[in-house]
């Protein structure tokens, strides 16, 4: 642990080495994988045992994040990758996912890395403390913005003409991302896990054509769900297409120790999710030839 001042609560304290995307995800996609490790998209030539921690939290805030992230495995994502399309919640839902965009903002408020004017800067910096008083307790509160939760699905196939990225269902998923999105006049935090995504409007507050995905205080989500947002779809590919840039680097050597790590248990290969996915965008890619060859 480190000493600083925990980004939440503003105290002096030991700082906790705080995961960004939850502790969870990490291990239930090692559990799940063919070869018991993590890669991580920007540093593909490195085996990870953990998803990427940062000294953000005191032990009092981490622990307020960690109650509603077992609620939220507990309740939703675990049942989800079991095959449910039904999900009954509480409160602790949109804590959640604020928590989760909280995260992702204030990294970016720490280490900016996009071209954000001062006044967009700005309006992010009000959502985040907005969000940071309402996560405390000190607020009922969390201001006007919109939080939606959009459940992925294996793709299969896409319209002739319709240009695809590879590895689209490699990055649904399998993949976690997470950044803060903007352009002149837009800015929301984006936070992906494996087969789940979520969008926190800031500025607009909220997009329309979004269909069963808002969440509330409490409520039910369920499967199907429709998203017609403006360029949400074409931003989803940009991401595939930004994790596939690093994915491309990967060295023959790492290549090597992943066929060597299948080779040595292929009964774990058969069973793993990975194996799924390698299926699926496999078809994908056939059935875009076809497409094309027609």
């Amino acid at each position: 642990m480190a000493s600083g001042v925990c980004a939440l609560c503003k105290q002096d304290s030991e700082l906790m080495e705080s995961h960004i995307i939850p502790k969870f995800i990490g291990k239930w996609l090692k559990e799940t994988s063919a070869t018991g490790y993590l890669r991580s998209a920007v540093n593909v030539n490195r085996r990870a045992q953990d998803l990427k921690k940062t000294p953000l939290l005191c032990n009092s805030c981490e622990q307020i994040f960690s109650a509603n992230e077992k609620l939220f495995a507990e309740n939703i994502f675990k049942p989800f990758q079991d095959g449910h399309t039904k999900f009954d919640y509480d409160e602790w839902l949109i804590q959640f996912i604020i928590s989760l965009s909280w995260r992702v903002g204030t990294m970016e408020r720490i280490d900016p890395k996009n071209d954000m004017s001062d006044q967009l800067r700005h309006e992010l910096d009000i959502a985040l403390d907005t969000w940071g008083e309402y996560l405390l307790g000190r607020s009922r509160e969390f201001g006007n913005y919109k939080h939606h939760m959009f459940f992925l699905d294996r793709l299969e196939s896409v319209p002739a003409g319709e240009p695809i990225p590879d590895h689209t269902n490699a990055y649904f998923l399998r993949t976690v991302d997470a950044t803060v999105v903007n352009n002149e006049n837009t800015v929301f935090v984006y936070s992906k896990i494996p087969g789940i995504f979520f969008v926190s409007h800031i500025i607009p507050n909220n997009m329309t054509g979004w269909k069963s995905t808002r969440i509330h205080r409490g409520g039910r989500v369920k499967i199907p769900q429709s998203c017609a947002a403006p360029g949400v779809g074409d931003f989803l590919k940009h991401r595939v297409e930004f994790v596939n840039s690093f994915v491309s680097h990967m060295s023959d050597d790492q290549r090597q120790k992943i066929v060597d790590a299948v080779s040595k248990d292929p009964d774990r290969l058969e069973r793993s999710r990975s194996l799924d996915v390698l299926k699926a965008d496999q078809q994908l890619r056939d059935h875009n030839k076809n497409n094309k060859d027609n």
